[in-house]
């Protein structure tokens, strides 16, 4: 067996005792536990709608599963991807109001995701620059600076880009040609799943089959072995929380443009930090990500649907998510031998 089918192995596993950790949990939670099982469990693939709604939910946290892969390959920690998300999706929806009338549909829809990049890139980049030369821990800045990047977000849609109008916390709306087309009708999915898809095979083969790419997995492994062998371990380490900064920013354009169509107050709450536990579980391979994002997804729509359908409360999926970043974490609690294998 190889390193990488034993590392899948893990991961499977992981995620099948964080499904009997929430199997549990329903039944002890229910009236019904039976009707609650089928609805956590089997409900989300009974309609398109269902299904199509899953589908939807999994496309931002592919984005940020795959921004915080990135940076954890070369040993960073981009913790603040909750702030990134949200001032993302403000920077494209303020470029798209800008544009409004001014430009084709195509173009403007490209426009607002390069702008929502370079907002969050421009984030990350901060935190990546203060590691570099002021020896700043990016853990604690980019957390710190994600919380006060909230703060700015909620003053500009509350305040000079507010749709007032509508009497809501949200931005005035984009025109219908900078937003997605729809997918599996009356279900909100868009296709902007292939933007995610894509960006997920692009970062495989940047990490894979590029030289770059090869610098950020020999810096993540070993930062000094890569520093005497010749690599720039400082513009490696800027580079991949630029890049973690920008995908996690055009996570949060990409949900305004397929489904919201404004960004209205803490829509995006979660988005960050359940990406951290979609990297974790995919261990930090990009392809991985999509199946990890979908799993995620899978979770929140059984919870909700539960809610719906069998009285149990919605936030059974954060137990379950719990429990996955509990045993990610953990693993090294457990036994080696647990683990031992013959590696070929």
């Amino acid at each position: 067996m190889t390193r990488r089918s034993a590392m899948n192995g893990r991961s499977f596993l992981v995620m099948a005792l964080a499904l009997a950790a929430g199997l549990v949990l329903v039944f002890l939670m229910s009236e019904e536990p039976f009707n609650a099982t089928r609805a956590f469990f089997l409900s989300p693939f009974s309609n398109r709608f269902y299904f199509g709604n899953l589908l939807a939910y999994s496309i931002p946290l592919m984005l940020t599963g795959l921004a915080a892969s990135i940076a954890f390959t070369s040993s960073c920690f981009n913790l603040g991807m909750e702030g990134q998300v949200y001032l993302g999706a403000l920077g494209g929806t303020a470029a798209g109001i800008l544009l409004a009338g001014k430009v084709s549909g195509a173009l403007g829809i490209f426009t607002m995701i390069i702008v929502s990049f370079l907002f969050g890139a421009t984030a990350a980049g901060i935190s990546a620059l203060l590691k570099t030369r002021l020896g700043v821990n990016e853990l604690i800045s980019s957390l710190l600076l994600s919380n006060g990047l909230v703060i700015i977000v909620d003053y500009f849609i509350e305040g000079p880009l507010n749709d007032r109008p509508s009497g809501l916390a949200a931005t005035v709306t984009l025109p219908d040609e900078f937003r997605f087309g729809g997918l599996m009708s009356p279900s909100y999915l868009h296709s902007g799943i292939i933007f995610s898809i894509t960006a997920a095979v692009i970062l495989w083969f940047f990490l894979f089959r590029t030289r770059e790419g090869f610098k950020m997995r020999i810096t993540g492994k070993n930062r000094r072995f890569a520093y005497y062998s010749g690599v720039d371990t400082k513009k490696v380490i800027f580079w991949s929380l630029f890049l973690s900064g920008g995908l996690a920013s055009t996570a949060g354009i990409i949900d305004v443009i397929g489904i919201h169509g404004r960004v209205m107050r803490g829509f995006s709450s979660g988005y960050g930090w359940n990406g951290i536990a979609i990297a974790l579980i995919a261990r930090n391979h990009p392809l991985m990500v999509v199946p990890a994002a979908l799993f995620f997804a899978y979770l929140e729509s059984g919870a909700q649907i539960a809610s719906l359908e069998a009285n149990v409360t919605p936030e059974v999926a954060k137990f379950v998510q719990a429990v996955i970043f509990f045993l990610v974490t953990a693993e090294a609690l457990i036994p080696r031998a647990f683990w031992r294998k013959r590696y070929v």
